[in-house]
């Protein structure tokens, strides 16, 4: 796993349970290789993260499907875009360099756009 994602992988059963008791959303992340990043795809992902204290941003695959998730592409070209990815969520918030489920969002405004998607699929 890349240094990048250290901090969002499953550290095990036990806090993935302490997760769930305290009712905390678990938010699905799929990262692109980052061969050639146009944004800061981890500092937007912990942004992301400050902007909804009650989800749990996770990096690390299930054997169940994530209800929603986010694919942090780095450039337009959207690589990680492939149908097996598309299979691990029911949800997926795309981001694939400046764009937003693509639709151009300056970079200091995606992590607000993306919180604020996340929220709206909480409603439903």
């Amino acid at each position: 796993m890349r240094k990048e994602n250290k901090k969002y992988r499953n550290r095990g059963a036990a806090p993935l349970i302490s997760y769930f008791e305290k009712g905390m959303d678990r938010i699905g992340v799929k990262y692109c290789g980052g061969c050639n990043p146009h944004i800061d795809r981890v500092g937007l992902v912990q942004e992301i993260e400050k902007l909804l204290p009650d989800c749990r941003l996770d990096a690390e695959g299930f054997a169940d499907q994530w209800e929603k998730a986010v694919l942090v592409c780095g450039c337009p070209i959207s690589c990680a875009d492939r149908s097996e990815v598309r299979d691990m969520a029911r949800h997926w918030i795309h981001v694939g360099g400046a764009t937003v489920d693509r639709e151009t969002v300056p970079e200091e405004r995606m992590a607000d756009v993306i919180a604020a998607k996340i929220m709206a699929l909480k409603v439903k």
